[in-house]
C-alpha cells in the first residue's frame, strides 16, 4: 500500500504540468470540496465570510482481538473564516472543536462507550487562481493547505492510560494538502471539479493516518428566490493507518465514494445557511469495516 501515495502525487503533478495556468476510511480525512465553487468569482476585490459548521460523521468496524463491532461518533464543531483579499486568492482557516465516542460491542456481552473532547487541528488553506484556460466562463485554482496539530493527542482516562488515537482530538502531526480545483460556470448553474492529495506525518506515539487522495465532481444551481441547490460526489482512497512503523491498523484505509446533495439558502439579512448529507454508495475498505451517512451544517456571516 505504501508505494501507492507516490503514484498519487505524480497523478496530480501532471495534472498541473497539463494544464495551462488559472476524506471516513480514516476519521481524520474529510471528503469534500474545502471551497465554494464561486469564492474566486465576482467583481469584488475584497471579500470577507465567517461563521461555523458542524460536521457528524460516522464508521463502524470489526474489533481487533475479539468477535464483535467498535463504533466511532464524531462531532466537530468549528469556526471558520473564508478571505479574498484579491481576484484569485482565496484563504480558508478552520478551527474545530471536536466530540469523540467509540462505542465497543463484543459478541454475546454487553456495549461499553469511551467519550472525550478537545479543540482539533487548526487548518489553513489557500486557492490560488490561475489563468483561464477557456475564456471567464472557467476557473483553475491550485489549493495548498497545512494542518497544525493544535489539538491534544495526550487526553488519558480516569485510570491514567492514554485514550486510543480516535479518541484524541488532535491528531499529534503535521500534515499537508496539496491540488486542483476547477469550475465552471453553466447556464443554470456552476460544475465544479476537484482532486487534493494529503500527506499525514507521525506523532510522538508513532501513529501514522493514512496518506489520501480526495476526489469531488459537483454541480451548484443559481439561485431561485435565494436558495441553492448542490449535489456532488465526493471520494476519498486512503492508505491503512500506521499504529507503529511496523504495525498498521488492518480495519483501516481504503475507498469510498459518497453522493453528496445539499441546499444553500441567502436569507438577505447578511446570513447564509448550507446543509448537506454525504450518502455512501461504493465502498471498497480493507478489513471489517462500514462508512455511514455523514452530515453538515454550516451558518455563515457575509458583512
Amino acid at each position: 500500500m505504501r508505494s501507492s501515495i507516490p503514484k498519487v502525487w505524480l497523478a496530480v503533478t501532471l495534472i498541473a504540468i497539463g494544464v495551462p495556468a488559472r476524506a471516513i476510511a480514516c476519521s481524520q480525512c474529510l471528503c469534500g470540496t474545502p471551497f465554494p465553487a464561486d469564492v474566486l468569482g465576482g467583481v469584488v476585490p475584497l471579500q470577507l465570510t465567517y461563521g461555523l459548521e458542524e460536521r457528524y460523521l460516522s464508521k463502524s468496524n470489526g474489533l481487533e482481538d475479539e468477535s464483535g463491532e467498535e463504533r466511532q461518533n464524531e462531532h466537530r464543531v468549528a469556526g471558520f473564516a473564508i478571505w479574498r483579499p484579491i481576484d484569485r486568492l482565496a484563504l480558508l482557516g478552520r478551527l474545530p472543536y471536536n466530540f469523540e465516542e467509540i462505542v465497543t460491542q463484543p459478541e454475546g456481552a454487553a456495549s461499553s462507550a469511551e467519550r472525550a473532547r478537545g479543540f482539533g487541528d487548526a487548518e489553513l488553506l489557500a486557492l490560488v487562481g490561475l489563468q483561464n484556460i477557456a475564456g471567464p466562463r472557467m476557473t483553475l485554482g491550485l489549493v495548498l493547505g497545512v494542518t497544525a496539530p493544535t489539538g491534544s493527542s495526550e487526553l488519558e482516562d480516569d485510570q491514567g492510560e492514554r485514550l486510543e488515537a480516535h479518541l484524541q482530538p488532535g491528531t499529534g502531526a503535521w500534515s499537508g494538502t496539496t491540488g486542483l480545483d476547477a469550475a465552471w460556470a453553466a447556464g443554470s448553474g456552476t460544475v465544479t471539479l476537484g482532486i487534493l492529495g494529503r500527506l499525514n506525518g507521525e506523532n510522538s506515539h508513532g501513529y501514522h493516518y493514512g496518506d489520501a487522495l480526495l476526489y469531488n465532481a459537483g454541480f451548484v444551481s443559481r439561485p431561485w428566490r435565494r436558495v441553492q441547490g448542490l449535489i456532488q460526489i465526493n471520494g476519498r482512497s486512503a492508505e491503512r493507518d500506521r499504529e507503529t512503523p511496523d504495525v498498521f491498523d488492518e480495519n483501516s484505509g481504503g475507498t469510498v465514494t459518497y453522493a453528496a446533495p445539499g441546499l444553500r439558502w441567502d436569507t438577505g439579512i447578511g446570513l447564509a445557511a448550507e446543509g448537506r448529507v454525504q450518502i455512501p454508495f461504493q465502498q471498497s475498505l480493507h478489513g471489517e469495516q462500514t462508512e455511514h451517512a455523514t452530515a453538515r451544517l454550516m451558518l455563515s456571516v457575509i458583512p
